[in-house]
């Protein structure tokens, strides 16, 4: 071997055991020695080791906190496994990839698994947002919700697993595309479609989220859904009328004078004036106000996701960590954090019943009784 290419190859082997990794396999257009290493760092660069350490520990505790609550307070079923615990273990899976990353840079198989795992973590974390809106909409009363509780979890999450599977399948061929050596393109924009889908759903969910929370801050019912709740109680009093009149034979029995004073018994069912009767109404108050921090750490999530993913896997912020460390990472357990402060564990009346099931303590239902038990559902 002459002296030039015993130092090319001496070059190139300490290049890549300065990254981590193996010796820098053939360049492009050559079948690679180790199908198991990329030619050079996939990332475009070497996670830094604080990093990885900090946020793995910090999901992995969030996630810990998430599941203790929801057994502590009976809010454990279906709902809490398949939103924020399976999303919180997707984050520490994922983070614990970049660890691996930082000792073995050019190693595929924790690049795919971190990509795979942080794209779609997130998603669980906004059908978990659904929820507590729909919540939300249950205590304090349908009529100031243009949908009702049961939809928003009909419409979003099916829109989110849309959007989940897009993103796992463009994600997971994307990486495997990546370590073939094959172009990524089209997987690439199957992944952006499944984000930008996400985007989407999550901007329609905030309008209506936003109508909701400023028709409950200033009591602002919608009109129609006043009036239909308002025929509904005037036609059980005419039916119960009617079997009082023809049991009494007519004893002076006014069906509609009773109607019309519990039409405006309706009216008086606000906000406002439950809460003197309603200690828990502060609270979920307070879950509103999560539900809101939730959406926008999502959202702000979902812009930088889409235009990292618009500059491709050599743009600019991908192969930036500091824009994934602050725009994702730490977004995201902002994210966990305030949904485990504004949870119903803490801020609604204990669990034995469905989250979506209304009742005599529902802020504007049908009854003066405060004792209403809400859940996220076994």
């Amino acid at each position: 071997m002459s002296e030039s290419a015993a130092a090319a190859a001496a070059a190139t082997s300490a290049s890549a055991a300065a990254a981590g990794g193996h010796p820098t396999p053939p360049p492009p257009g050559q079948p690679p020695r180790n199908p198991k290493y990329a030619p050079r760092p996939p990332y475009g660069y070497k996670p830094s080791l604080d990093s990885t350490v900090v946020f793995t520990v910090a999901f992995a505790i969030l996630t810990l906190i998430h599941a203790g609550v929801a057994i502590r307070h009976r809010y454990w079923g279906g709902l809490v496994a398949l939103t924020m615990v399976a999303g919180g273990l997707l984050e520490v899976i994922g983070w614990a990839a970049r660890l691996w990353s930082h000792f073995n840079v050019l190693l595929w198989t924790p690049f795919i698994m971190q990509t795979t795992c942080l794209i779609l973590g997130p998603v669980f974390f906004s059908a978990w947002d659904y929820a507590m809106l729909a919540a939300c909409i249950t205590r304090f009363g349908p009529k100031y919700s243009l949908l009702g509780p049961k939809w928003y979890l009909i419409v979003f999450i099916v829109a989110h697993a849309v959007s989940l599977i897009l993103q796992a399948v463009g994600g997971g061929g994307a990486a495997k595309n990546a370590k073939m050596r094959q172009s990524t393109t089209t997987n690439t924009h199957i992944m952006l479609s499944g984000i930008l889908f996400q985007l989407a759903a999550t901007t329609i969910f905030v309008g209506l989220a936003v109508d909701f929370m400023v028709r409950v801050v200033f009591d602002r019912p919608y009109g129609f859904k006043t009036r239909a709740e308002a025929e509904g109680h005037d036609l059980g009093y005419t039916k119960h009328s009617r079997n009082y009149s023809a049991s009494s034979h007519g004893h002076g029995y006014n069906a509609y004078a009773h109607a019309d004073f519990d039409r405006d018994s309706i009216k008086e069912t606000s906000v406002s004036l439950k809460a003197k009767n309603d200690p828990w109404l502060g609270r979920s108050q307070l879950l509103l106000l999560g539900v809101g921090w939730a959406t926008l750490m999502i959202y702000v999530r979902g812009i930088y996701r889409s235009i990292e993913l618009v500059q491709g896997w050599e743009g600019y912020l991908i192969t930036h960590e500091v824009y994934f460390i602050w725009l994702d990472g730490f977004i995201m357990a902002l994210c966990m954090m305030g949904l485990a402060i504004a949870h119903p564990g803490w801020l609604l009346p204990p669990a034995s019943g469905n989250i979506l099931r209304g009742g005599p303590g529902v802020v504007g239902g049908g009854g003066g009784s405060s004792t209403t038990r809400l859940t996220t559902a076994a």
